[in-house]
């Protein structure tokens, strides 16, 4: 009977070990994965931990933005400083900025343990406004061209991210043609709108969908029925500096076909034909994609969804596993831009039938307080998410003007 138990107590032991073993062998290389952690979503971005080899073999703790739409691998100046990397030839512009300065990819990245290539990937140090860092806290980006060695897993739900050599994994969820450039990594589908095919960009590092102003006109007057709105707010409210943002169009889609799947409520915002120089957001886009795109698919379509993508197949494998969210539109609508200092402006107040949707709020304000949180220094995604609710919730804003602060009562609206 005592040996019993001991063998028992042994084998407990043993199967405790075994247990503790990933957490043990975290900060061990990994080679052939699959490994899975922990993705925060924040403002529709994914952030993951990593870490990152510096000059003098240490390694250094750092969160990536996962970005399937940029190729470029980008480190903040602070996390370039702390690999010990020299900045001293960084050249700066005619207003003093200094401009990206293209440097090797470093010695080693791990996820989870799992050691990644970036052997060959364009690696810049970036001087970040501080308002970016303040709308989305991270230290590098995880870009394209490193994803696409790699199948991907990204669990919205489960808010998980897996990695995996290409061929290792069993493929879950509904297949659906993609394809990829040989270079940049980016990938592409053919969605269906109303039996109008538009060729899209698959971007799960941005915050929101958003095709060229000129498309998704033409889809509104075939379909005046259409709910839209005008005004960026909740996640179509990028950052708040981009020109125009406060006036973009935004249009909710019945339901947009991804081969056989549907992707019902979509919400799509339109980007002016002037997006950056004198391309439109298809035409700048398109300089990164396999064939033509008019714009592309982002997160808030993929948020009920587990999404694979195979890069080394050219298919995505798409399982719905949530509800999708048709009430992301559902909050007090402000337009915000962050500064420098980690504050909120207030640069676009929607207006419904000439009036304003939040009396007594102007352009200009600053935004100091929505009930009990105080929005100084913290990032994008939870302020916007303290002005949702449900329709008629009603939220306590403190606004300063001209140095004098105020409280004002907004409703929290349904705008499409």
């Amino acid at each position: 009977m005592l040996r019993r138990h001991m063998r028992g107590r042994k084998w407990g032991v043993a199967v405790l070990v075994w247990l503790l073993l990933p957490h043990a062998a975290a900060g061990q290389v990994r080679k052939g994965g699959p490994v899975t952690v922990p993705m925060v979503l924040d403002h529709n971005r994914l952030l993951v931990d990593a870490e990152i080899q510096g000059k003098d073999g240490s390694w250094r703790r750092a969160r990536l933005w996962v970005d399937t739409g940029n190729p470029e691998f980008m480190l903040t100046e602070e996390l370039a400083k702390g690999l010990g990397i020299d900045l001293s030839s960084q050249k700066k512009n005619a207003e003093g900025a200094a401009l990206p300065l293209e440097i090797p990819p470093p010695a080693g990245l791990r996820i989870g343990g799992m050691a990644l290539d970036v052997s060959g990937v364009k690696t810049t140090v970036r001087s970040y406004l501080k308002r970016s860092l303040v709308a989305m806290p991270h230290d590098a980006n995880l870009p394209s061209t490193v994803l696409r060695r790699y199948h991907l897993v990204l669990d919205y739900p489960n808010k998980q991210l897996t990695l995996a050599e290409p061929g290792s994994v069993r493929p879950v969820g509904r297949r659906i043609p993609l394809k990829v450039h040989p270079g940049t990594g980016i990938v592409q589908v053919d969605a269906s709108v109303s039996g109008e095919t538009l060729n899209l960009a698959l971007d799960i590092g941005a915050t929101f969908s958003f095709i060229s102003e000129g498309t998704l006109n033409r889809l509104m007057e075939r379909h005046p029925d259409w709910k839209h709105m005008s005004g960026a707010v909740g996640c179509a409210n990028i950052r708040g500096w981009w020109q125009g943002e406060d006036s973009w169009p935004i249009l909710r889609v019945p339901e947009i076909l991804l081969d056989s799947l549907a992707l019902t409520g979509v919400a799509i915002g339109g980007l002016p034909d002037m997006y950056s120089g004198n391309r439109s957001l298809g035409q700048w886009y398109s300089e990164r994609t396999a064939s033509p795109v008019v714009g592309f698919l982002g997160p808030n379509a993929l948020k009920a969804c587990r999404v694979e993508i195979d890069y080394a197949k050219s298919a995505a494998y798409i399982e719905k596993t949530g509800k999708d969210d048709s009430h992301d539109m559902d909050l007090v609508g402000l337009t915000l831009c962050p500064d420098g200092e980690g504050d909120y402006s207030v640069v676009g107040v929607p207006r419904v039938n000439g009036a304003p949707v939040v009396e007594g709020v102007l352009v200009g304000d600053k935004l100091i307080q929505v009930d009990g949180l105080i929005v100084k220094g913290v990032t994008m995604g939870t302020v916007v998410d303290s002005l949702r609710g449900r329709p008629g919730d009603v939220r306590t804003l403190i606004i300063e003007r001209d140095g004098k602060r105020f409280s004002i009562k907004a409703a929290v609206k349904r705008f499409i």
